[in-house]
């Protein structure tokens, strides 16, 4: 992709804290139903599901938020549609070609 456009980095600055507590409610809402889910008798179970989910979860944490330049603002972008953390009406205000190359990417191929 070439140079993220100044106008969609707004737009992606602008996103953030929503795309961040999307991501954090998911988690957590996972993290509930794994506890909630919990047998008797089996808590470390429970627990050591409850650990390997946190790790997983941090994993798209930091693909999402953990390298937060304009430089990156492409791949950023990619993780938060693939990851399902904003709109098709939000994506819709960033411009044709970021979105054509977004798409590009997330496009499987055979």
């Amino acid at each position: 992709m070439q140079r993220f456009p100044e106008g969609d980095w707004k737009i992606l600055r602008r996103l953030k804290p929503l795309a961040l507590e999307r991501l954090t409610r998911r988690i957590l809402e996972g993290a509930q139903e794994i506890i909630a889910s919990a047998e008797e008798g089996k808590s470390h179970d429970a627990y050591l599901k409850l650990f390997r989910y946190i790790d997983e979860q941090d994993k798209i944490v930091a693909d999402c938020f953990d390298d937060w330049r304009r430089s990156t603002a492409d791949i950023t972008l990619l993780y938060w549609r693939r990851y399902e953390l904003i709109t098709d009406e939000e994506f819709q205000a960033f411009t044709p070609e970021t979105r054509d190359s977004i798409d590009y990417w997330l496009t499987p191929r055979e």
